[in-house]
């Protein structure tokens, strides 16, 4: 999407338009200027109160409309049980024990066949908060993750700080028992903040975090994609209205 403006005849106090920008070139948050010595991220001093929460992962409302619309022949078949999935012992330990989880709910029993067996292909999952679509995303990085491997293969992109923050919240809960890293791709207050050229690179496996500072961390060659394997885009219908707005 090419930056131009056109120019018309104004008077000239008429104040100077400014170009338009990319999406991907907004700033998520004021950048500090300043840092603490020996900052490091505090994944644990994101943490957001459980009263502000937008998404309860945990509900499970009515999701008797969600449909799968796929083209052609597929061999995906729903999942009744989350052992109909091939899932790890560690993962089934999470999803038992930690996150408290059943069965899977409907879009879950869909859509995770899809994005845990291959032949793998790309998905569009929508349905309404609280129906589970996190679990299926965070459960598809965490499966397709190699423990062994300490390179970035798994990216989340969301539209805000908050969400990231909650999605990295559920995602270390799920994934307490497999030894899988993630990090947390955010604006830093002044206590965290660490100036990107002294940061070093990502060993993290998973990382999740907003457009801008993911876009500054591969600018400056902090963060990887040559041994990615997943990537999502939660809530992508907002992400893509932002575009819209900047065309």
């Amino acid at each position: 999407m090419a930056d131009s403006t056109e120019t018309t005849a104004a008077s000239a106090s008429a104040p100077p338009q400014e170009p338009k920008r990319s999406w991907g070139d907004e700033v998520d948050d004021e950048e500090v200027e300043e840092s603490k010595p020996g900052a490091e991220l505090n994944v644990d001093g994101l943490a957001i109160d459980e009263n502000k929460k937008i998404n309860k992962f945990l509900d499970e409302p009515e999701d008797s409309n969600i449909k799968a619309v796929t083209l052609g022949d597929t061999p995906y078949t729903s999942a009744s049980t989350f052992e109909d999935l091939n899932l790890s012992p560690e993962l089934l330990k999470g999803l038992y024990v930690d996150m408290k989880f059943q069965k899977p709910s409907k879009i879950q029993a869909i859509s995770l066949p899809m994005i845990l067996t291959p032949p793998y292909k790309n998905l569009i999952a929508q349905a309404h908060n609280g129906s589970g679509k996190t679990t299926c995303f965070v459960l598809g990085m965490l499966s397709r993750v190699d423990p062994n491997l300490k390179a970035p293969q798994a990216l989340c992109i969301c539209p805000t700080r908050e969400l990231a923050i909650q999605n990295l919240e559920v995602l270390q809960k799920m994934g307490k028992h497999t030894g899988i890293t993630s990090e947390c791709a955010v604006p830093m207050d002044s206590t965290n903040y660490i100036p990107i050229n002294k940061r070093p690179p990502v060993t993290a496996q998973i990382v999740i975090g907003t457009p801008g500072t993911i876009k500054r961390w591969m600018s400056a060659k902090k963060l990887s994609v040559s041994c990615m394997k997943i990537l999502v885009f939660d809530e992508a219908d907002h992400m893509l209205a932002e575009v819209i707005s900047f065309c």
